[in-house]
């Protein structure tokens, strides 16, 4: 026998390490994301401007009538498109391997590349979606704004109103890797701190935005589920827990109560979990139709982006076209502008 051949015998005699397999996500979760992409810009493009705008739109009063008040969501769908990604992330995040610094970045740049383009445009006088309405800002705004701190502080100026929810899928991130350590107890020890932020602080800013950390949480329950980490009855249970934040500030702040944000978001977690439970091989074939897929890969940006290049192009047309024509032409700006914007930090997300 020769030095090689026993080598190779040595080698062989080694034992193999195996790691357990992760799940891939479910086809399902694409339609989600995909449909999200849809409403967010329904809410917030064309609802929200219509109504900054005092314009009574026939469209937008028959779904209000026929769909918002029937099924209790309000907003023109808006924010439960928002709960839709919520959801969603904490389902892929809890899923997703690889170096966490990495995925932060990837998580965090559709924020911070719109948040310098909203600083850019309000600087030189375009009509963006801020808050408050403003055409100026400031060096210390800009850099709270990219941190993304200004989120939880009541009263801080916000250029990009909606990247709340990105802070939350940042955080539904770091608590992914944690789950996969301590298992539930994280969902819980996460569901307990929100609710105290709540006690503490009902009319804060910080508390009206971590409410919609309970979504992350379900979604996460689900992937833990899908996993065979946890019992359907664990799932279940501490899912219920999660709906606790929102109830609990409904019943201390007026203005959050008004909007029956727990029944948008009981819709929310039951069509992620139901896209989950179904996914089969129609679902992967449809998830794969290249709209589809399109809208659920630029679904965060889409719902950054359009208070940057949709609320410009509609303030640019008003008045000068028919809104038949400034909304979509809104739309496909900002379509324009997320294509852009993920090709462009796509050596950064990779």
């Amino acid at each position: 026998m020769t030095a090689t051949e026993q080598t190779v015998i040595e080698q062989s005699s080694e034992p193999t390490v195996r790691l357990a397999p992760v799940p891939a996500a479910a086809p399902g979760i694409t339609f989600v994301r995909a449909a999200a992409a849809v409403l967010v810009l329904h809410g917030f493009l064309v609802g929200l401007w219509a109504t900054q705008h005092g314009l009574q739109l026939g469209y937008l009063d028959a779904v209000r009538f026929v769909l918002n008040r029937t099924l209790g969501i309000g907003e023109d769908f808006g924010v439960f498109a928002v709960m839709l990604l919520l959801t969603a992330g904490g389902y892929l995040a809890q899923l997703q391997r690889g170096r966490l610094m990495r995925r932060l970045i990837s998580g965090y740049l559709p924020a911070g590349v719109t948040t310098l383009l909203a600083a850019g445009l309000v600087t030189l006088g375009a009509g963006i979606w801020n808050w408050p309405t403003a055409s100026h800002t400031s060096p210390l705004a800009v850099i709270g704004n990219l941190s993304l701190g200004s989120q939880l502080v009541t009263g801080k100026p916000l250029l990009v109103p909606l990247a709340w929810f990105v802070l939350l899928l940042l955080t539904g991130t770091l608590a992914a890797a944690a789950t996969n350590r301590f298992g539930v107890a994280v969902p819980i020890v996460q569901i307990a701190a929100v609710c105290a932020t709540v006690v503490v602080a009902p009319d804060s800013r910080a508390a009206s935005v971590l409410v919609f950390f309970s979504l992350v949480v379900a979604g996460q329950l689900i992937a833990l589920h899908q996993r065979g980490d946890v019992k359907t009855w664990v799932a279940t249970t501490v899912g219920a827990l999660g709906a606790a934040p929102l109830l609990l500030l409904g019943a201390m702040n007026e203005e959050i109560a008004k909007w029956w944000y727990p029944v948008s978001a009981l819709y929310a977690v039951l069509l992620t979990t139901v896209a989950v439970v179904f996914s089969g091989e129609t679902a992967a074939k449809a998830a794969a139709h290249p709209v589809v897929r399109w809208l659920s890969d630029h679904a965060i940006w889409l719902a950054l982006l359009q208070g940057v290049a949709g609320y410009p192009v509609l303030a640019l047309l008003h008045g000068l076209v028919p809104l038949g024509v400034a909304f979509p032409a809104a739309i496909v700006a900002t379509a324009v502008a997320a294509a852009l914007s993920h090709r462009l930090t796509d050596g950064l997300r990779a």
